[in-house]
């Protein structure tokens, strides 16, 4: 069991930076509200440095800058396990940007480990079996029982000695600027989102095989599901699922004995709410054909017939070069870039590097290689 400090108070936090600030590294993790509240917001973040564990309340304490001030100290090494997402809500609701990255899992990553879970990590180098129960638990209820404190506890106070392990595994096999590299690309990652999102019923899974019709009535129920999960403050699905949304879409019910008769659609559903959706589904049906969502078409290339060789040579060079150095695929290059090195036709190395993703590890190991195979 990992011993920890609560901190729910402003002037504690402000009392733990300070002591933190001497550190060198310090590991972090955050659990958040996303899976159970339509507001998502930062429930609790955890630190831990070699020697002690805090978890910080920021539904009490919510003005986290001491902790934006320390984080972003490039002298201080922040350790995180799949850092991404943290990273994006830290940055998005507290406007905390973490300078100085390790994160465990791309260094798994590159080590081409065979697991790269923070379970399976912690089992194979420390010989820890970590229970996952709480990873979809309502992290945003108070108070906060002692067995989730101490299961968040517990995501962190290994990962210092987990980074130590790893380090010294890429060190040794000369891949340490690999991973600087890859951690120094995190730290803006949350800073450079797409400007022109597309709506959020369009990037349901399935949602860019229906037709224009039928996404005139996925555009209703879903905005529909949206108004009542923000008025509920709970996660859409919980509201309705992605698949029954589909479904309606695709198969406008008929009354609201239809609606009840589909899978996941149950009575309470159709009590509620049967006539607010079939009022939606009508409204979809309803819509002038020029007023239909179109689905933007991706950017047409000039045909080229040797396209395809091209990318079949560097897909067969990737794999011989993945098998030599013991490497995942997209550590030499992902698909999408071997498609850009074979449509733009890079001439030489400096070329290749100025490809948007291409890594500088990348070019220096694999680039010459790369571009004997066009």
């Amino acid at each position: 069991m990992t011993r920890f400090e609560l901190i729910t108070d402003p002037e504690a936090l402000a009392g733990q930076v300070r002591s933190i600030a001497a550190e060198a590294v310090l590991a972090l993790d955050t659990e958040a509200s996303s899976f159970h509240r339509y507001r998502e917001r930062v429930c609790l973040v955890q630190l831990s440095t070699r020697e002690n564990t805090w978890l910080v309340d920021p539904l009490a304490v919510t003005d986290l800058a001491p902790l934006g001030q320390l984080l972003a100290d490039p002298r201080m090494e922040v350790v995180i396990h799949d850092a991404d997402y943290d990273l994006r809500i830290l940055a998005k609701y507290h406007g905390i940007r973490v300078e100085n990255i390790f994160d465990t899992l791309v260094a798994a990553e590159l080590l081409n480990e065979p697991e790269i879970g923070l379970a399976a990590l912690l089992r194979k180098y420390q010989g820890l079996q970590v229970d996952k129960k709480f990873q979809k638990a309502d992290w945003s209820k108070r108070p906060l029982p002692m067995p989730m404190l101490e299961y968040a506890a517990g995501d962190t106070s290994h990962l210092i000695a987990l980074r130590d392990i790893l380090k010294d595994k890429l060190i040794a096999k000369g891949r340490w600027d690999w991973a600087e590299e890859e951690f120094a690309l995190l730290t803006d990652a949350p800073f450079n989102l797409p400007q022109n999102e597309e709506p959020a019923f369009l990037r349901m899974k399935g949602a860019k095989t229906l037709k224009p019709h039928q996404l005139a009535v996925l555009r209703e129920v879903h905005n529909w599901r949206e108004s009542v999960a923000e008025k509920m403050d709970r996660a859409t699905f919980m509201v309705l699922g992605n698949d029954v949304l589909l479904d309606l879409s695709t198969n406008p019910p008929k009354d609201l004995q239809d609606l009840g008769a589909r899978k996941g659609v149950g009575e309470r559903i159709v009590e509620r709410y049967g006539r607010d959706i079939l009022a939606g589904v009508q409204r979809g049906l309803e819509l002038p054909k020029d007023e239909w969502p179109r689905i933007p078409k991706p950017k047409r290339w000039q045909r080229d017939e040797d396209h395809e060789e091209r990318v079949k040579r560097l897909k067969a060079t990737r794999d011989k070069l993945t098998a030599e150095h013991d490497l995942r695929p997209g550590i030499v290059a992902a698909n999408q870039l071997l498609m850009d090195i074979a449509r733009t036709l890079p001439g030489d190395l400096d070329a290749l590097a100025a490809l948007p993703g291409m890594r500088r590890y990348q070019v220096r190991h694999f680039g010459q290689d790369l571009l004997r195979a066009l």
